[in-house]
C-alpha cells in the first residue's frame, strides 16, 4: 500500500476555483482501479494551504492515474493558481 501526500500553497483569490477543481479530480480519482482512498484537506491555520490524502494498492496504480485524462487536464490548472510548486511526497505503509 502507497500513501501520497501532496502539497499545495493556493493564492489567495484563486481558492475557490482550485476547490472546485479538486472536487472533479477527487470524483474521478476515486473510481479508479487500484486507489483505496484519495482526500483534500484544507490547514486549520492557512486555509490556502490544502494537501490531498491518496493511498493506493500499488505503483502501477499510481502511473495509471498520473496518466490518466482527468489528471493530466486537471493538475496543470491547479499548478497555475499556486504560490509555488506543490511538494508530493510518496510513503510506503510500514504497519
Amino acid at each position: 500500500m502507497i500513501h501520497i501526500l501532496a502539497s499545495f500553497k493556493v493564492k489567495n483569490d484563486k481558492l475557490s476555483n482550485f476547490i472546485s477543481l479538486c472536487n472533479e479530480l477527487i470524483e474521478e480519482s476515486r473510481k479508479e482501479k487500484g486507489c483505496i482512498s484519495y482526500h483534500l484537506q484544507q490547514n486549520t491555520e492557512k486555509e490556502n494551504h490544502l494537501v490531498f490524502v491518496e493511498e493506493w494498492e500499488s505503483n502501477e496504480a499510481i502511473e495509471q492515474h498520473n496518466a490518466s485524462r482527468h489528471f493530466t487536464r486537471i493538475v496543470p490548472l491547479l499548478v497555475e493558481m499556486c504560490e509555488s510548486a506543490p511538494i508530493i511526497q510518496t510513503f510506503n505503509k510500514l504497519v
